[in-house]
Parts: C-alpha cells; sequence; structure tokens
C-alpha cells in the first residue's frame, strides 16, 4: 500500500510534471483523484478544449488502481481504447482525457528512493 500516488503528464503544456497526490490510508474509501477543466478538480486541465468540465475519476482501494469516465463528451482512454464506466488500471499505463495524456507512476520508482533524491 502506497501512500502517495503520482501522476505524470505526458502531453501538453504541463508535459513532464509530475502531480503528486497523498492516499487516504486511514480511510475505508478509496483516494478520488477527480480529472477535468474545470478550476477546483484535482487534475486541471482547462487548456484542452477536449477535456469535459467533469471528465473522469482516478480512484485507489489500497491495491489497485481503477479509471472511470463520468460520462464526459470526448470519451477516456486507457491506452487506445475508450472505456465505458470504471476500468482496471495499471501503474506504468498511459490513459487519456482530451488530448491529454497521463500516467500513473509505478510506486516502487518513489518507495525505493531516498527521499532527498525524488524529482520534486
Amino acid at each position: 500500500m502506497a501512500d502517495e500516488i503520482v501522476l505524470a503528464m505526458m502531453s501538453g503544456p504541463q508535459d513532464g510534471a509530475l502531480l503528486s497526490f497523498e492516499t487516504l490510508l486511514d480511510s475505508d474509501e478509496p483516494t478520488e483523484i477527480t480529472i477535468g477543466r474545470r478550476e477546483g478538480c484535482d487534475v486541471s486541465l482547462s487548456y484542452d478544449s477536449q477535456v469535459s468540465r467533469d471528465h473522469a475519476m482516478l480512484l485507489y482501494d489500497g491495491e489497485q488502481f481503477w479509471l472511470e469516465d463520468n460520462g464526459s463528451t470526448n470519451g477516456t482512454f486507457i491506452g487506445d481504447e475508450k472505456i465505458t464506466g470504471r476500468s482496471e488500471i495499471q501503474p506504468g499505463e498511459l490513459f487519456r482525457v482530451g488530448r491529454t495524456w497521463l500516467r500513473i507512476e509505478p510506486m516502487t520508482r518513489f518507495s525505493t528512493l531516498d527521499p532527498d533524491d525524488l524529482p520534486f
């Protein structure tokens, strides 16, 4: 179980940026990361006109990640496959909302590093 989720921006003006989110380790509820064009989303993609205001959600239950499309206009994709509803996703897999590609960083990449060596 990880205490941090790291998303890598793989395209667009934020290409290369790493976004870090704390997990809810002491909760029975999954960690939810909202993705959309709306400013209040955890991952705000206001520059991408193909992203809906409340486009998708990434969930982590302590063991598994899930990507859920929230009824967006242009869809949510894991690789080249358009998903409907909630789909399992693995760290390292690319996913797309609108024209923006993202990736969940493998958790072992950061858990084995000395905190002083982290890129953020």
